[in-house]
């Protein structure tokens, strides 16, 4: 259970167990991997494909 403490302009303050609080900073954490994984999936579809050997050579380069 949460509670509303305090409440100003651009910030609330809340009370909260710390096992809420902390599967709250787990899911901000996943979230974040999520945005940036949709943001390279977008980025992979707009790259050209690659041949094998090509691919292969990329490989090699790292």
């Amino acid at each position: 259970m949460e509670a509303i403490i305090d409440r100003k302009p651009g910030r609330v303050t809340v009370s909260m167990s710390t096992r809420r609080w902390n599967r709250m900073l787990q899911l901000e954490e996943a979230y974040k991997l999520a945005r940036i994984i949709k943001r390279s999936m977008k980025q992979v579809e707009t790259e050209p494909s690659m041949t094998s050997e090509e691919a292969l050579e990329q490989l090699r380069t790292l």
